[in-house]
């Protein structure tokens, strides 16, 4: 028997969006995904390879270009069951071919309030629900009349479309809106076209979130929540730090989701998603912007359903096509399965980084679910992080014990302002090193200052012999079982010329030997030739899940650490 495998389009299958993919492929449906021919900002077509690269099975692409009637043309002979929208630049035209072939679907007419961030607070004000004062402006003019009229000192500056806080500035008083009217005015937007107008809006001062919403013939479901924890730049930017997922909603929250689902009423949502960012503060909840797509951050189906246990694009589907299901879920309770954190990197500099020590560093933590960013050998450009489509990576953490995730999260927070070199590197922290830097280590003295008893693994830069010590260089470290007691890490001339990755590879695989309850020990002849020296190897032991062993009066040239577990 052969059967009739039906069409879905997908219109700019990326970023997280890029699940939708497989969602289709799982229910039995042939996905379409359309591109837009034409090339949009470096960081769109960053994010565009990465979804490309992210598919599991590679879909049909259609290209097609800014001719609506030619692109309604070709869906038409596709005959599709759905359009649904993958990102942010796919909603307007899958909300217009939905719309045309009279598929399930949201109105055409109310495509501004969906997509531009002036019109989507005025409908907010006309459906009686709390909006941002705000006003399109095309000259710096325009801007401060705008701040004077309405007795704003501070304010916030952002382009009508855009995603990852791109463009949006932070602005603390009159001279800080001129400015960032006039930089806006002078670049582009995340895809690529020329910016010609801003929105000057009065400014929201609370705490920030995402609420990610799902619609099924204008009944509305809450999908998940997610807070924001970002940081405003000397320049006036917005630049994410850490997303973290809601483990269980307090008292604030459930006005933020009625107030939400008012919000999908008032701009037009009838189906698919709503990924909402809102700001609480001392009045309540107020809507930042939405964007009826999937959210961003590349999230991968199975990560987001080890945290929820479904994620929104399946979700989605749900509500298209299953609507029965769809309602019948509505009353199920919001508990997520699992902790999730993504922690952005802050690059705090442009620079050309040699290596990406993030990608070593990060797979040693126990939450460590996925790194995202370059995985090249090959020197990579940084720019300095302005937005979220500018950061240096993302390090997605997940775990059963919330504790975990939130240890792991500051310690990689820790790392990134103090001890960036072990994210990326430029490469400059090491090649200061010589072979005689130092004296070289008396395994000895080092054994009985320390009192080190039981199974003993000491790993120089040459093969030798210690009576009573099992002895490994680099070349025959695997030589060497896991279970010893104590761990002395005695690496001078091996670690010359080693990149920052290499580097810490190696030491992370001796440090793999100890057993539970056993020791590591790095004297100063050893981690005189890490970067960051002592505090270099303290932290590289706390990576490991390692305590710090205070030191021995009269005996200050070792870190220790112990493995409790």
């Amino acid at each position: 028997m052969v059967f009739n495998v039906r069409n879905i389009v997908i219109v700019e299958a990326i970023s997280t969006g890029y699940n939708f993919v497989e969602d289709v492929v799982r229910r039995g449906y042939n996905p379409i995904v359309l591109e837009y021919e034409t090339e949009g900002s470096d960081d769109y077509d960053s994010v565009r390879k990465e979804s490309h690269e992210n598919y599991y099975r590679q879909p049909t692409i259609i290209k097609i270009n800014g001719d609506y009637d030619r692109t309604l043309k070709i869906v038409r002979e596709l005959d599709p069951v759905l359009v649904v929208a993958g990102s942010e630049l796919g909603v307007n035209t899958a909300v217009h071919l939905a719309d045309d072939l009279g598929l399930p679907g949201n109105s055409y007419a109310d495509i501004k309030a969906m997509t531009l961030k002036d019109h989507m607070h005025e409908a907010l004000k006309k459906a009686g629900i709390r909006y941002i004062k705000g006003q399109v402006v095309s000259t710096v003019e325009q801007a401060v009349a705008f701040c004077k009229e309405n007795g704003l000192e501070q304010a916030v500056v952002k382009p009508l479309e855009s995603a990852g806080s791109m463009g949006m500035y932070l602005c603390d008083n009159i001279d800080d809106v001129k400015n960032a009217v006039s930089s806006l005015l002078k670049s582009k937007s995340m895809y690529g076209f020329d910016i010609d107008a801003a929105l000057v809006q009065e400014r929201i001062i609370g705490e920030e979130y995402i609420v990610n919403t799902v619609s099924c013939n204008g009944v509305h479901k809450l999908n998940s929540i997610l807070r924001y924890n970002k940081i405003k730049t000397e320049e006036g930017g917005y630049i994410y730090d850490y997303i973290e997922t809601l483990s269980r909603l307090e008292s604030e929250h459930t006005a933020m989701v009625e107030y939400a689902y008012k919000v999908a009423d008032a701009i037009g949502v009838r189906y698919g998603m709503i990924h909402g960012e809102y700001m609480i503060d001392k009045n309540g909840p107020v809507l930042i912007e939405v964007n009826c797509r999937p959210m961003g951050c590349t999230m991968t189906d199975e990560y987001l359903d080890l945290i929820y246990g479904q994620h929104e694009s399946d979700t989605t589907i749900d509500a298209y096509l299953d609507p029965e299901g769809f309602t019948a879920s509505l009353n199920k309770p919001y508990k997520p399965l699992r902790k999730g954190v993504l922690k952005l990197i802050m690059v705090p500099k442009d620079m050309e980084a040699e290596d990406h020590p993030i990608l070593e560093v990060a797979k040693h933590l126990r939450s460590t679910y996925r790194i995202s960013g370059s995985l090249s050998d090959d020197p990579v450009r940084y720019i300095k992080t302005r937005d979220l489509e500018s950061a240096g990576g993302i390090v997605y953490l997940v775990h059963d014990d919330e504790n975990v995730v939130k240890s792991d999260l500051e310690l990689l927070r820790k790392i990134e302002k103090k001890y960036f070199s072990f994210l990326l590197s430029e490469g400059m922290s090491r090649r200061w090193f010589t072979e005689a830097a130092v004296g070289s280590p008396d395994v000895g003295k080092i054994r009985r200052e320390c009192g080190c008893y039981g199974a003993v693994l000491y790993a120089g830069d040459k093969p030798q012999e210690i009576q009573g010590i099992q002895c490994v260089c680099p070349e025959t470290l695997s030589d060497a079982h896991k279970g010893f007691n104590n761990v002395i890490i005695g690496y001078q001339e091996s670690l010359v010329k080693l990149n920052e990755t290499k580097c810490l590879r190696l030491i992370f695989e001796t440090i793999d030997k100890v057993k539970p309850g056993g020791r590591v020990i790095i004297p100063s002849s050893t981690y005189e030739y890490l970067s960051y020296k002592r505090e270099g190897a303290e932290l590289l032991l706390e990576v490991k899940g390692l305590s710090i062993e205070p030191p021995v009066q009269g005996i200050n040239d070792y870190v220790i650490g112990l493995k409790e577990r």
